[in-house]
């Protein structure tokens, strides 16, 4: 007769690995990011610089789906960056706390559920960047202006296939 305990321990060991797939991206969800691809973040990251009003140009989306754009406003404070906004389609306008332990790499919610958001690249004069998450579950393209550097916007999406996302599902403007 099995008692309880080995039950347990027999139900947790026959879930577990669907639980690990789901939170690394499988069950149901894809990410757009190859994660056994190596990834990095800018290592000349002024957080001063970045602040600001971008305008999303380019968004990872699943097939079939639309991408939202909108627009991104950076908050920067003594401690990096403090703060980002969002606007779009979906959400009229929402505002979400930030912090930063490392140059380049912004979280966004609170531990344990803080998301770590990387700027992969920013061109030198800080006018487009790459951003993704080392899961692959986002990726952006940001723009300080709404047209415009097409040359920029294809090297922010050449340096996000570097870094291991699935270029063909990019929609940029």
């Amino acid at each position: 007769m099995i008692d309880r305990r080995t039950v347990l321990k027999l139900g947790v060991a026959a879930v577990a690995p669907t639980l690990v797939t789901a939170c690394v991206g499988g069950g149901g969800i894809e990410f757009h990011r190859n994660t056994r691809r190596p990834i990095s973040s800018t290592t000349r990251f002024d957080a001063a610089r970045f602040a600001g009003d971008w305008v999303i140009r380019g968004e990872f989306v699943h097939p079939g789906e639309t991408p939202l754009y909108g627009k991104v406003s950076i908050e920067h404070g003594a401690r990096g960056i403090t703060g980002i906004t969002l606007s779009n389609a979906a959400s009229s306008r929402e505002r979400y706390d930030a912090r930063m332990k490392t140059p380049g790499r912004i979280i966004v919610g609170e531990p344990p559920f803080g998301t770590e958001y990387w700027v992969l690249w920013v061109d030198a004069d800080y006018r487009t960047a790459a951003i993704g998450t080392p899961s692959g579950s986002f990726g952006w393209i940001i723009d300080r202006k709404r047209t415009g550097g097409a040359d920029r916007i294809k090297a922010a999406a050449d340096m996000l296939a570097f870094n291991g996302y699935a270029k063909d599902r990019l929609q940029t403007r």
